[in-house]
């Protein structure tokens, strides 16, 4: 279980990253500030998911025994 949560962290931050860089690398290139503010937006969000699916998964992995 903390295998498959630490994967799903990992590809929600990258799947969520990479438009938002993709966004930000369009607003620079034709000016747009709409387009950069859905980039952070994108950003924000895949930070905030992939952390709490890793934690998570730190959470609900741990025995009774607290190992």
């Amino acid at each position: 279980m903390k295998t498959l949560a630490r994967t799903g962290a990992v590809l929600s931050f990258t799947f969520l990253s990479i438009p938002g860089l993709a966004l930000f690398a369009h607003a620079r290139e034709h000016g747009e500030t709409g387009a950069a503010i859905f980039g952070s937006l994108f950003i924000g969000i895949a930070c905030f998911a992939g952390t709490i699916l890793w934690l998570l998964g730190e959470k609900c992995g741990a025995n009774s025994n607290g190992k």
